[in-house]
């Protein structure tokens, strides 16, 4: 035995070879673990931004048919005759935009057309209209219900209602 050598030291060295490399290959599948989580995670985080994409775009598509509800109910000429719970005959029809979105009336109720709810006070432009003989404006309140549904599939459903003053009596 050579002088200044401990024999417990070179036996635990030799007990020690190696294990460097064990850590390292356990810290490299620990960070190759974290990785595919993390890839994971980003997967579904791309998922869900384009349900909700699609659910946003069904959505701009039942708004675009609020505002042809809107539309149809400005220039629609109303009859007299017309009565609180009546549906206007020239209701939404089914459009479809440019990137593929159909908008159109909801077809999950009934009625689904433009339809009065009632009618109230003379309105407020137009005091001077309650003449004998001369038709009553009234403020009409409406209904409306709209439905887009986008290319991946998603549906939604909006409901507005809206006012007009309506000539009566005439």
């Amino acid at each position: 035995m050579e002088l200044g050598k401990n024999p417990a030291t070179a036996v635990g060295r030799r007990r020690e070879s190696g294990s460097a490399l064990l850590v390292s290959m356990v810290l490299l599948a620990v960070m190759g673990l974290i990785g595919m989580a993390s890839l994971d995670t980003v997967m579904r985080d791309r998922q869900v931004a384009g349900f909700q994409s699609r659910a946003q775009t069904a959505l701009y598509g039942a708004d675009a048919g609020i505002a042809d509800s809107l539309e149809i109910l400005k220039n629609e000429v109303v009859g007299s005759a017309l009565a609180p719970g009546d549906c206007l005959a020239n209701a939404l029809g089914t459009t479809t935009l440019a990137n593929g979105t159909v908008y159109g009336p909801d077809t999950t109720v009934t009625p689904n057309e433009i339809c009065m709810l009632a009618s109230a006070d003379p309105c407020a432009s137009l005091d001077a209209s309650i003449e004998v003989g001369q038709p009553i404006y009234l403020n009409t309140i409406w209904n409306m219900r709209a439905q887009g549904v986008a290319v991946g599939g998603a549906t939604s459903r909006l409901q507005a209602t809206a006012d007009r003053c309506h000539a009566f009596n005439n």
